[in-house]
């Protein structure tokens, strides 16, 4: 390789590592981003889950009631609403 080709070489190495340098830290700031916006969104997924989760729970224990009053005697069902409606009574 000539003197002249290296003269010319250097400084076209010079600014293409520079470009790279520049150009991969926009790409790692930009994953940065996509990780941030990632987790935020799996935060609102687990918070949209806990909610789900409880609102289940309650379905689940009304469900639980339900089966209750259809499978139990009228007598058993009867002495219960009016237990309830004397302890309403006695707080009222």
């Amino acid at each position: 390789m000539s003197l002249e080709m290296m003269g010319v070489m250097i400084p076209i190495l010079g600014i293409s590592i520079g470009l790279v340098a520049v150009i991969g830290n926009v790409w790692i700031k930009s994953q940065q981003i996509k990780l941030k916006i990632a987790e935020a969104q799996g935060g609102a997924e687990a918070a949209a889950s806990r909610v789900t989760q409880a609102e289940l729970e309650k379905l689940k224990d009304r469900v639980a009631v339900l089966e209750r009053l259809i499978t139990d005697d009228d007598r058993r069902v009867a002495n219960e609403i009016n237990r309830l409606r004397g302890s309403e009574e006695a707080r009222g």
